[in-house]
Order: C-alpha cells, then sequence, then structure tokens
C-alpha cells in the first residue's frame, strides 16, 4: 500500500472523516494482499470506515464479511 500515493490519500481522507466507505468492484482492485488487506481492515475499524465489494460479496458493514 505504501507505494500507492492514490491509496494514502483515500486513508488520509479516512482518518480525517471525509469517507465513509470504500467500495470496489472486486477485491483485488483494493489489495492483492492479505497482510494489506487486514491491516486496511484494522484501520477501517479505528475510524468507523467500511469495505464494500460488489463481485467478492464482501462487506465489513455487516456482521456477514
Amino acid at each position: 500500500m505504501k507505494n500507492r500515493p492514490a491509496f494514502q490519500e483515500m486513508l488520509a481522507d479516512i482518518k480525517q472523516g471525509k469517507i465513509n466507505y470504500i467500495v470496489a468492484y472486486k477485491l483485488d482492485r483494493v489489495t492483492r494482499s492479505v497482510r494489506d488487506l487486514e491491516e486496511l481492515i484494522a484501520q477501517l475499524e479505528m475510524y468507523n470506515t467500511y469495505l464494500v465489494c460488489d463481485k467478492d460479496d464482501v462487506n465489513t458493514s455487516t456482521a456477514n464479511l
């Protein structure tokens, strides 16, 4: 995630409360690394932000990831 400037900008916006949801077509458009995904979800939880990926049935705003 560190080598993705736009992604870092999005994380900064999340920390500033500008973003409530990240919506992606597929999870691999967000990250391909399980470790990065784990880190991202931890950060999202801290800032009450959710990840939704349509094709992979990922929605962290519900109990069913």
